[in-house]
Order: structure tokens, then C-alpha cells, then sequence
């Protein structure tokens, strides 16, 4: 599936090329920069419980929400998550489910660089949640965030030893690349790109 940040569009596109349209995400709205519809994921379930899941920019904030899709058109919008700071810039805004089967979600510092170091905070965050967008178990500061320090990171991917790791964009020079693991520190704002992390 195929998503479009300023129209709030969603797309299937075919293994032959063909785009289809199948609806709009409701209640997303633009930032002016790098917020509106920014992330689909679909359910490891998805042929018995018809889920996706979208990461947008709303009126208050930014959230995940969880649709359903038959095939056909989307439908059934209910929010997961919300709470999450947004700003013009630095929305993060990347979901995908790991092979633990647990939703992940990248967040930005809503350009709130101390929000980066609060753990009770959203922002500046990898979040790890279960579908119905609670913390999994084993969170490490039993809320949704997975690891902080980070300023606005981007794709989330995980390699063949089953490692997580995402790409953020830096301040100046570099972005960085990280291997992220559980309750660690990634820097942001006291240091970047090749300075040593913490924690």
C-alpha cells in the first residue's frame, strides 16, 4: 500500500504496476513541512483481521490509528495512539511490525529537543507497542518507548540476525544510521552522528 503525505491518499499498487486508489485517511491534517500522512503498516494479520495502520499528523497532535481494509476501500478509523507532539518539522512518522509481531513507530522532537531525553515523553523516540497500541511487554520504562535521544528518525528496518535499526536525519553534516536496542540512549541533542552515544 501506497500513502500520500499532503493529499491523504491511500494506494495498492500490483506486482504488474497498477495503482488504485482505495480512500482517504480522515482527520489528518498538513503541517506546512514534513507533517500530514506520514506511514502505512499493514497487520501480520491482515488476512483474518483486515487491519492497517496509519501514522498522521492530527489537529492537536500527531498519532497512529488503526483502519480496516477489505480489499476494497478503507474503513472503521479508530485511534491507537495520540498524545504525540507535532511541529512543522520533525514528526518522525515511520510504523512497521518487527518479527516479534509488535508495532513499531519512529517519532521526532517536534523540534522540543529536550522532549529527545524524556522517558515519559513520546517525542524523540522509537515506541513499541501491540496492536491495540499498549506497551509491549518487556518495554524498558513500561510505557511505549523503546529506546530516546533521537532527533527525527526516519526508515526502521530489520536485518537477517533479526537486529532493529533506523536511519536519522541529523542536524548539519551527518544523518546516522543505528542499531537500536532497548532503553538505550541514541544522543540527541547532546551529541550526533559519530560522537559517542550514552547509556
Amino acid at each position: 500500500m501506497l500513502t500520500e503525505r499532503d493529499s491523504f491518499t491511500v494506494h495498492t499498487l500490483t506486482q504488474d504496476g497498477t495503482k488504485k486508489e482505495v480512500g482517504k485517511v480522515p482527520n489528518v491534517v498538513t503541517t506546512g513541512g514534513e507533517g500530514g500522512l506520514l506511514s502505512i503498516a499493514v497487520s501480520p494479520s491482515w488476512q483474518t483481521d483486515h487491519h492497517v495502520y496509519v501514522m498522521h499528523s492530527a489537529k492537536e497532535g500527531n498519532r497512529i490509528a488503526r483502519m480496516t481494509f477489505d480489499g476494497g476501500e478503507l474503513g472503521d478509523y479508530k485511534v491507537v495512539v495520540d498524545g504525540i507532539k507535532k511541529n512543522r518539522y520533525h514528526n518522525g512518522g515511520r510504523i512497521k511490525f518487527g518479527p516479534d509481531g509488535y508495532l513499531y513507530a519512529t517519532t521526532g522532537d517536534a523540534q522540543d529537543e529536550d522532549l529527545a531525553q524524556d522517558t515519559s515523553s513520546l517525542n524523540g523516540k522509537i515506541l513499541r507497542m501491540t496492536p491495540d497500541g499498549k506497551p509491549a511487554p518487556g518495554n524498558p520504562f513500561g510505557n511505549l518507548v523503546h529506546s530516546y535521544g533521537h532527533r527525527n528518525p526516519q526508515g526502521i528496518t530489520w536485518d537477517a540476525q533479526g537486529r532493529l535499526w533506523d536511519g536519522g536525519l541529523g542536524a548539519r553534516t551527518y544523518d546516522e544510521l543505528n542499531l537500536i536496542e532497548p532503553g538505550k540512549n541514541y544522543g540527541w541533542p547532546t551529541c550526533e552522528a559519530s560522537v559517542p552515544r550514552t547509556g
